[in-house]
Protein backbone atom coordinates (compact mmCIF):
# COMPACT_ATOMS: atom_id res chain seq x y z
CA UNK A 1 0.00 0.00 0.00
CA UNK A 2 0.90 3.44 -1.24
CA UNK A 3 1.00 6.03 1.49
CA UNK A 4 -0.74 9.02 0.22
CA UNK A 5 -0.13 12.87 2.00
CA UNK A 6 -2.58 15.62 0.27
CA UNK A 7 -1.84 18.22 2.21
CA UNK A 8 -3.52 21.57 2.13
CA UNK A 9 -3.72 25.00 4.86
CA UNK A 10 -7.37 23.64 5.92
CA UNK A 11 -10.73 22.47 5.05
CA UNK A 12 -12.42 25.55 4.72
CA UNK A 13 -14.24 25.49 1.83
CA UNK A 14 -12.99 26.74 -0.96
CA UNK A 15 -12.41 25.18 -4.23
CA UNK A 16 -9.12 24.24 -3.75
CA UNK A 17 -10.13 22.39 -0.35
CA UNK A 18 -12.83 20.58 -2.72
CA UNK A 19 -10.65 19.48 -4.88
CA UNK A 20 -8.49 17.71 -1.94
CA UNK A 21 -11.78 16.33 -0.37
CA UNK A 22 -13.02 14.62 -4.03
CA UNK A 23 -9.18 13.59 -4.61
CA UNK A 24 -8.97 11.68 -0.84
CA UNK A 25 -12.80 10.06 -1.74
CA UNK A 26 -12.24 8.70 -5.15
CA UNK A 27 -8.19 7.36 -4.63
CA UNK A 28 -7.69 4.40 -5.47
CA UNK A 29 -7.99 2.48 -2.20
CA UNK A 30 -6.52 -0.96 -3.31
CA UNK A 31 -3.23 0.86 -4.33
CA UNK A 32 -3.38 3.94 -2.24
CA UNK A 33 -3.71 4.85 1.47
CA UNK A 34 -4.84 8.10 1.46
CA UNK A 35 -4.06 11.06 4.56
CA UNK A 36 -5.35 14.04 4.54
CA UNK A 37 -2.65 16.94 6.24
CA UNK A 38 -4.49 20.38 7.37
CA UNK A 39 -1.53 22.90 8.56
CA UNK A 40 -4.15 25.28 10.71
CA UNK A 41 -6.75 23.75 13.14
CA UNK A 42 -9.61 21.92 12.51
CA UNK A 43 -12.69 24.69 10.83
CA UNK A 44 -16.05 22.45 11.69
CA UNK A 45 -16.70 22.00 7.71
CA UNK A 46 -18.76 19.99 6.22
CA UNK A 47 -16.10 19.07 4.28
CA UNK A 48 -14.05 17.50 7.69
CA UNK A 49 -17.18 15.89 8.82
CA UNK A 50 -17.56 13.82 4.78
CA UNK A 51 -13.81 12.53 5.29
CA UNK A 52 -14.39 11.41 9.10
CA UNK A 53 -17.60 9.62 7.49
CA UNK A 54 -15.19 7.81 5.34
CA UNK A 55 -13.05 7.21 7.52
CA UNK A 56 -9.65 8.96 5.74
CA UNK A 57 -7.66 9.97 8.21
CA UNK A 58 -7.40 13.67 8.70
CA UNK A 59 -3.83 15.61 11.05
CA UNK A 60 -4.44 19.11 12.11
CA UNK A 61 -1.27 20.79 12.61
CA UNK A 62 -2.03 23.82 14.90
CA UNK A 63 -0.28 26.38 12.29
CA UNK A 64 -0.94 29.96 13.94
CA UNK A 65 -0.96 33.31 11.80
CA UNK A 66 -0.02 33.95 8.59
CA UNK A 67 4.10 33.72 8.68
CA UNK A 68 5.90 30.25 8.78
CA UNK A 69 5.08 28.14 11.95
CA UNK A 70 8.24 26.15 12.88
CA UNK A 71 6.22 24.46 15.38
CA UNK A 72 3.62 23.20 12.49
CA UNK A 73 6.91 22.43 10.65
CA UNK A 74 7.69 19.65 13.45
CA UNK A 75 4.34 18.06 13.36
CA UNK A 76 4.73 17.93 9.65
CA UNK A 77 7.89 15.96 10.59
CA UNK A 78 6.78 13.73 12.68
CA UNK A 79 4.51 12.63 10.53
CA UNK A 80 7.00 11.86 7.63
CA UNK A 81 8.90 9.92 10.19
CA UNK A 82 6.33 7.93 10.96
CA UNK A 83 4.51 7.26 7.54
CA UNK A 84 7.61 8.02 5.39
CA UNK A 85 4.93 8.72 2.35
CA UNK A 86 5.46 7.54 -0.99
CA UNK A 87 3.64 10.37 -2.32
CA UNK A 88 3.53 13.88 -0.64
CA UNK A 89 0.86 16.21 -3.06
CA UNK A 90 0.50 19.85 -1.77
CA UNK A 91 -1.88 22.50 -2.53
CA UNK A 92 -1.80 26.36 -2.11
CA UNK A 93 0.46 27.12 1.24
CA UNK A 94 1.09 23.14 1.68
CA UNK A 95 4.38 23.29 -0.27
CA UNK A 96 5.81 25.85 2.06
CA UNK A 97 5.98 23.48 5.00
CA UNK A 98 6.39 19.83 3.14
CA UNK A 99 8.94 21.06 0.65
CA UNK A 100 12.55 20.99 2.53
CA UNK A 101 10.74 17.37 4.28
CA UNK A 102 10.33 15.97 0.65
CA UNK A 103 13.80 16.16 -0.31
CA UNK A 104 14.98 14.97 3.50
CA UNK A 105 12.65 12.07 3.31
CA UNK A 106 13.69 11.59 -0.27
CA UNK A 107 9.74 11.07 -1.22
CA UNK A 108 9.19 9.20 -4.67
CA UNK A 109 6.70 11.45 -5.78
CA UNK A 110 6.19 15.34 -5.53
CA UNK A 111 3.40 17.23 -7.02
CA UNK A 112 2.29 20.67 -6.44
CA UNK A 113 -1.37 21.97 -7.89
CA UNK A 114 -1.22 25.50 -8.81
CA UNK A 115 -5.08 26.46 -8.12
CA UNK A 116 -4.96 29.92 -9.91
CA UNK A 117 -3.15 31.95 -12.79
CA UNK A 118 0.72 31.79 -11.48
CA UNK A 119 1.13 35.21 -10.88
CA UNK A 120 -1.31 35.00 -8.19
CA UNK A 121 -0.71 31.75 -7.19
CA UNK A 122 2.51 32.77 -6.37
CA UNK A 123 2.93 33.59 -2.75
CA UNK A 124 4.33 37.08 -2.14
CA UNK A 125 7.35 36.80 0.32
CA UNK A 126 8.82 34.49 2.54
CA UNK A 127 9.08 30.75 2.78
CA UNK A 128 6.21 29.82 0.41
CA UNK A 129 7.65 32.07 -2.24
CA UNK A 130 11.20 30.65 -2.21
CA UNK A 131 9.60 27.11 -2.25
CA UNK A 132 7.95 27.78 -5.32
CA UNK A 133 10.95 29.37 -7.27
CA UNK A 134 13.20 27.21 -5.85
CA UNK A 135 10.80 24.24 -7.30
CA UNK A 136 9.66 25.53 -10.53
CA UNK A 137 12.13 27.75 -12.11
CA UNK A 138 15.38 26.37 -10.78
CA UNK A 139 13.99 22.80 -10.82
CA UNK A 140 15.58 22.30 -7.23
CA UNK A 141 14.04 19.18 -5.39
CA UNK A 142 12.07 17.78 -8.23
CA UNK A 143 8.38 18.95 -7.08
CA UNK A 144 6.03 18.71 -10.68
CA UNK A 145 3.76 21.60 -10.85
CA UNK A 146 0.43 20.53 -12.15
CA UNK A 147 -2.28 22.97 -14.18
CA UNK A 148 -5.47 22.71 -13.88
CA UNK A 149 -6.14 24.36 -16.68
CA UNK A 150 -4.80 25.72 -20.27
CA UNK A 151 -4.23 28.74 -19.23
CA UNK A 152 -2.95 27.85 -15.64
CA UNK A 153 -0.23 26.44 -17.56
CA UNK A 154 0.79 29.03 -19.75
CA UNK A 155 1.28 31.13 -16.91
CA UNK A 156 3.46 28.73 -15.43
CA UNK A 157 6.09 28.79 -18.45
CA UNK A 158 5.68 32.80 -17.88
CA UNK A 159 6.23 32.90 -14.58
CA UNK A 160 8.90 30.21 -14.02
CA UNK A 161 10.16 29.49 -17.37
CA UNK A 162 8.42 25.89 -16.61
CA UNK A 163 7.17 24.48 -20.13
CA UNK A 164 4.49 21.97 -21.06
CA UNK A 165 3.77 21.57 -17.20
CA UNK A 166 1.22 18.53 -16.83
CA UNK A 167 -2.21 19.92 -17.47
CA UNK A 168 -4.92 18.05 -15.33
CA UNK A 169 -8.28 19.68 -15.04
CA UNK A 170 -10.45 19.74 -11.58
CA UNK A 171 -13.27 17.59 -11.52
CA UNK A 172 -16.53 16.51 -9.54
CA UNK A 173 -18.81 14.54 -8.52
CA UNK A 174 -21.37 15.04 -11.45
CA UNK A 175 -23.42 12.30 -10.59
CA UNK A 176 -24.27 14.36 -7.24
CA UNK A 177 -25.82 17.14 -8.96
CA UNK A 178 -27.69 15.84 -11.33
CA UNK A 179 -31.17 18.21 -12.13
CA UNK A 180 -34.32 16.97 -10.09
CA UNK A 181 -37.52 18.85 -10.41
CA UNK A 182 -39.01 17.63 -7.63
CA UNK A 183 -36.36 18.66 -5.28
CA UNK A 184 -36.20 21.93 -7.02
CA UNK A 185 -40.13 22.71 -5.83
CA UNK A 186 -39.52 21.47 -2.54
CA UNK A 187 -36.57 23.76 -2.01
CA UNK A 188 -38.01 26.70 -3.44
CA UNK A 189 -41.10 26.09 -1.13
CA UNK A 190 -39.11 25.13 2.09
CA UNK A 191 -36.97 28.65 1.53
CA UNK A 192 -40.18 30.74 0.17
CA UNK A 193 -39.37 31.19 -3.34
CA UNK A 194 -41.85 31.23 -5.68
CA UNK A 195 -42.15 28.27 -8.52
CA UNK A 196 -42.15 30.47 -11.72
CA UNK A 197 -39.63 33.15 -10.01
CA UNK A 198 -35.95 33.23 -11.64
CA UNK A 199 -33.18 32.88 -9.61
CA UNK A 200 -29.76 33.55 -10.49
CA UNK A 201 -26.92 31.99 -8.13
CA UNK A 202 -23.16 32.50 -7.43
CA UNK A 203 -20.99 30.37 -4.98
CA UNK A 204 -18.24 31.69 -4.39
CA UNK A 205 -15.58 32.96 -0.96
CA UNK A 206 -16.58 36.62 -0.50
CA UNK A 207 -13.25 37.78 -1.36
CA UNK A 208 -11.61 40.92 -3.85
CA UNK A 209 -10.61 38.37 -6.40
CA UNK A 210 -14.35 37.08 -7.26
CA UNK A 211 -15.51 40.67 -7.32
CA UNK A 212 -18.70 40.72 -6.21
CA UNK A 213 -19.52 44.67 -6.55
CA UNK A 214 -19.76 44.49 -10.18
CA UNK A 215 -21.89 41.45 -9.90
CA UNK A 216 -24.43 43.52 -7.24
CA UNK A 217 -24.25 46.10 -10.13
CA UNK A 218 -24.72 44.53 -12.83
CA UNK A 219 -27.96 42.34 -11.56
CA UNK A 220 -29.15 45.66 -10.07
CA UNK A 221 -29.84 46.64 -13.75
CA UNK A 222 -31.85 43.37 -14.62
CA UNK A 223 -35.69 43.56 -14.49
CA UNK A 224 -38.19 41.19 -14.62
CA UNK A 225 -41.62 40.75 -14.82
CA UNK A 226 -41.61 37.82 -12.73
CA UNK A 227 -39.84 37.51 -9.02
CA UNK A 228 -36.27 37.49 -9.73
CA UNK A 229 -33.54 36.84 -6.96
CA UNK A 230 -30.25 36.48 -6.92
CA UNK A 231 -28.81 33.70 -4.17
CA UNK A 232 -25.11 34.33 -2.87
CA UNK A 233 -23.51 31.06 -1.33
CA UNK A 234 -19.87 31.69 0.32
CA UNK A 235 -18.53 33.49 3.14
CA UNK A 236 -15.66 35.85 3.62
CA UNK A 237 -13.47 38.70 4.47
CA UNK A 238 -15.90 40.98 2.16
CA UNK A 239 -18.91 40.11 4.05
CA UNK A 240 -19.97 42.87 5.92
CA UNK A 241 -19.02 45.28 2.84
CA UNK A 242 -21.16 43.06 -0.02
CA UNK A 243 -24.24 43.28 2.88
CA UNK A 244 -24.15 47.18 2.54
CA UNK A 245 -23.69 47.49 -1.04
CA UNK A 246 -27.16 45.16 -1.01
CA UNK A 247 -28.53 47.46 1.07
CA UNK A 248 -27.08 50.63 -0.55
CA UNK A 249 -28.19 49.30 -3.80
CA UNK A 250 -31.89 49.03 -2.31
CA UNK A 251 -31.80 44.65 -3.31
CA UNK A 252 -32.25 43.54 0.42
CA UNK A 253 -35.53 41.96 -0.97
CA UNK A 254 -33.89 40.39 -3.95
CA UNK A 255 -30.78 39.71 -2.93
CA UNK A 256 -30.49 36.47 -0.45
CA UNK A 257 -26.59 35.59 1.55
CA UNK A 258 -26.77 31.82 1.94
CA UNK A 259 -23.38 31.68 3.90
CA UNK A 260 -21.09 28.92 3.82
CA UNK A 261 -23.84 25.63 2.12
CA UNK A 262 -23.51 21.80 2.58
CA UNK A 263 -26.11 21.77 0.74
CA UNK A 264 -24.84 23.48 -2.86
CA UNK A 265 -26.19 20.97 -4.84
CA UNK A 266 -29.67 21.49 -3.79
CA UNK A 267 -29.47 25.22 -4.16
CA UNK A 268 -28.33 24.97 -7.50
CA UNK A 269 -30.83 22.82 -8.42
CA UNK A 270 -33.67 25.14 -7.29
CA UNK A 271 -31.86 27.87 -9.73
CA UNK A 272 -31.78 29.04 -13.23
CA UNK A 273 -28.74 30.54 -13.98
CA UNK A 274 -25.23 30.84 -12.56
CA UNK A 275 -23.06 33.79 -12.81
CA UNK A 276 -19.80 34.34 -12.00
CA UNK A 277 -17.35 38.04 -11.70
CA UNK A 278 -14.12 37.14 -10.71
CA UNK A 279 -11.44 39.33 -12.15
CA UNK A 280 -8.88 36.13 -12.35
CA UNK A 281 -9.47 32.37 -11.74
CA UNK A 282 -8.09 29.30 -12.36
CA UNK A 283 -10.37 26.25 -13.36
CA UNK A 284 -13.61 26.95 -11.20
CA UNK A 285 -15.07 23.84 -10.03
CA UNK A 286 -18.15 26.11 -9.39
CA UNK A 287 -18.47 26.46 -13.06
CA UNK A 288 -18.56 22.61 -13.28
CA UNK A 289 -21.11 22.49 -10.73
CA UNK A 290 -22.98 24.53 -12.42
CA UNK A 291 -23.08 22.93 -15.36
CA UNK A 292 -23.88 19.59 -14.14
CA UNK A 293 -26.87 20.87 -12.70
CA UNK A 294 -28.18 21.78 -16.31
CA UNK A 295 -27.56 25.64 -15.38
CA UNK A 296 -26.65 28.88 -18.46
CA UNK A 297 -23.28 30.55 -17.44
CA UNK A 298 -22.80 34.10 -17.23
CA UNK A 299 -19.03 34.62 -16.38
CA UNK A 300 -16.51 36.89 -16.85
CA UNK A 301 -13.88 35.29 -19.42
CA UNK A 302 -10.66 35.07 -17.14
CA UNK A 303 -8.38 31.87 -16.18
CA UNK A 304 -9.71 28.65 -17.15
CA UNK A 305 -14.06 29.54 -17.46
CA UNK A 306 -13.28 29.80 -21.33
CA UNK A 307 -12.36 26.21 -21.44
CA UNK A 308 -15.29 25.20 -19.56
CA UNK A 309 -18.10 26.43 -21.82
CA UNK A 310 -18.53 27.57 -24.89
CA UNK A 311 -19.27 31.59 -25.01
CA UNK A 312 -23.37 31.35 -26.89
CA UNK A 313 -23.73 27.74 -26.13
CA UNK A 314 -23.67 26.47 -22.83
CA UNK A 315 -23.34 29.99 -21.50
CA UNK A 316 -22.50 33.98 -21.82
CA UNK A 317 -18.77 35.06 -21.28
CA UNK A 318 -18.05 39.03 -20.99
CA UNK A 319 -14.87 41.01 -20.05
CA UNK A 320 -13.77 40.90 -17.06
CA UNK A 321 -14.55 44.27 -14.97
CA UNK A 322 -17.44 45.24 -17.97
CA UNK A 323 -20.51 45.76 -15.76
CA UNK A 324 -22.58 46.37 -18.59
CA UNK A 325 -21.68 43.51 -20.56
CA UNK A 326 -22.34 41.37 -17.42
CA UNK A 327 -25.93 43.09 -16.79
CA UNK A 328 -26.96 42.49 -20.56
CA UNK A 329 -25.87 38.74 -20.30
CA UNK A 330 -28.10 38.50 -17.61
CA UNK A 331 -30.97 39.98 -19.28
CA UNK A 332 -30.81 38.01 -22.16
CA UNK A 333 -31.27 34.67 -19.85
CA UNK A 334 -33.81 35.88 -17.25
CA UNK A 335 -35.72 37.41 -20.39
CA UNK A 336 -35.37 33.86 -22.49
CA UNK A 337 -36.47 30.55 -20.92
CA UNK A 338 -35.75 28.73 -23.97
CA UNK A 339 -32.58 30.19 -24.29
CA UNK A 340 -31.89 28.91 -20.35
CA UNK A 341 -33.02 25.14 -21.16
CA UNK A 342 -30.86 25.06 -23.96
CA UNK A 343 -27.84 26.24 -23.22
CA UNK A 344 -28.74 24.43 -19.76
CA UNK A 345 -28.49 21.43 -21.50
CA UNK A 346 -26.01 21.70 -23.35
CA UNK A 347 -23.88 22.42 -20.14
CA UNK A 348 -24.99 19.36 -18.29
CA UNK A 349 -23.92 17.38 -21.41
CA UNK A 350 -20.27 18.98 -21.84
CA UNK A 351 -20.19 18.36 -17.79
CA UNK A 352 -20.85 14.55 -17.81
CA UNK A 353 -18.56 14.03 -20.54
CA UNK A 354 -15.48 16.20 -19.21
CA UNK A 355 -15.57 17.15 -15.79
CA UNK A 356 -16.19 14.01 -13.83
CA UNK A 357 -14.07 13.50 -10.88
CA UNK A 358 -13.06 10.17 -11.61
CA UNK A 359 -11.12 11.50 -14.57
CA UNK A 360 -9.33 13.53 -12.16
CA UNK A 361 -8.10 11.31 -10.45
CA UNK A 362 -7.38 8.61 -13.02
CA UNK A 363 -5.01 11.54 -14.47
CA UNK A 364 -3.28 12.26 -11.30
CA UNK A 365 -2.58 8.74 -9.77
CA UNK A 366 -1.42 7.89 -13.67
CA UNK A 367 1.21 10.70 -13.10
CA UNK A 368 1.99 9.44 -9.41
CA UNK A 369 2.75 5.97 -10.98
CA UNK A 370 4.71 7.88 -13.95
CA UNK A 371 7.07 9.50 -11.52
CA UNK A 372 7.50 6.64 -9.68
CA UNK A 373 8.65 4.03 -12.25
CA UNK A 374 11.18 6.89 -13.05
CA UNK A 375 9.59 7.92 -16.29
CA UNK A 376 10.77 11.96 -16.69
CA UNK A 377 8.25 14.02 -17.99
CA UNK A 378 10.66 16.44 -19.20
CA UNK A 379 14.29 17.50 -18.39
CA UNK A 380 15.31 20.60 -17.71
CA UNK A 381 17.38 20.68 -21.48
CA UNK A 382 14.05 20.08 -22.86
CA UNK A 383 12.44 22.66 -21.37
Amino acid sequence: MINLFQVIGSLEPGGAERLVVNLLLHHDRTRYQPFCICLRDPQNSHYEQILHQHNIPIYFLGKKGDQMDWATYRRLAELFREYRPQVVHTHLGGLSYAYPLMIRYRTPVRVHTIHSVAHKDLPLRGVGRLACVLSFRYRVGGVVPVAIAEEVQRTIEQVYGYKQAPLIPNGIPTHEYAPDTEKRLCWRQANRIEAEAIVVVSVGRLVPSKNHALMLNAFSRVRSASPLYLLLVGGGELEDMVRKQIEELGLAARVRMLGVRADIPDVLNASDVFVLSSEWEGNPMSVQEAMASGLPVVSTAVGGVPELLQDGVSGLLVPSGDEQALAHALQRLVDDAPLRQQMGAAGLARARANFDITNTVRMYEALYERIMKGKRLLSPSQQ
